[in-house]
């Protein structure tokens, strides 16, 4: 994923002002509306892009998926790298249990990659799975998103498949719409059904 292809992992919500909840923890002083993150966070991101380069990661290790957050966030969040240590509403999980949980996807998609067939289709269902999953499970105080989508992105390039388009996003403006299309993918997934997904990410 190159830099250029950024805005379509970032949602811009414009000026509205940021809340004394996303502030914690916040490394830049000056920052004071959405937008101003937005495009920090985009600039921080661009930076670890460049550290990945043309590297092959294996994201299915705990302490290189940590690491990818921490470069994606470093310059932006205190916390950047280091799981949430309080509940969320978007997440069923309690925040004591994350490090399990994580551990344990990483090592059941391990599993099922060595076990499954090694063709197209089974490698993107497998990926948009551990995808999903991983949004669930929602380890990081913030970012979740981009780092997973990021992540899977980097899992599916390990496993020589190219990298999925969610939603094909071509120009910022269309970042509302591109929002709410993938939140109504995994609100199904959560559901268990994974067609809308399926789509989204290969749109």
């Amino acid at each position: 994923m190159p830099p250029d292809e950024l805005n379509k992992h970032q949602i811009e919500d414009g000026n509205t002002p940021l809340t004394g909840d996303e502030t914690g923890g916040l490394i830049p002083p000056h920052l004071t509306t959405r937008a101003d993150l937005n495009q920090w966070e985009i600039r921080n991101i661009e930076r670890a892009m460049g550290w990945i380069g043309g590297r092959t990661l294996n994201v299915l290790d705990q302490a290189i998926l940590q690491e990818l957050h921490r470069r994606m966030f470093d310059e932006t969040w205190k916390w950047a790298g280091e799981f949430r240590d309080s509940d969320k509403s978007i997440s069923a999980y309690h925040w004591t249990e994350v490090p399990r949980l994580v551990r344990d996807l990483l090592a059941n998609t391990q599993a099922q990659y060595e076990h499954g067939a090694k063709i197209p289709k089974a490698l993107d269902e497998l990926a948009i799975r551990f995808h999903h999953e991983f949004v669930r499970i929602h380890p990081w105080p913030n970012g979740n998103g981009r780092h997973s989508r990021l992540a899977t992105d980097l899992l599916l390039q390990s496993w020589e498949r190219p990298p999925f388009s969610w939603g094909n996003a071509a120009h910022p403006t269309k970042s509302g719409e591109v929002r709410a299309r993938y939140i109504a993918a995994l609100r199904a997934a959560d559901a268990g059904s994974f067609d809308e997904l399926r789509r989204f990410a290969r749109a």
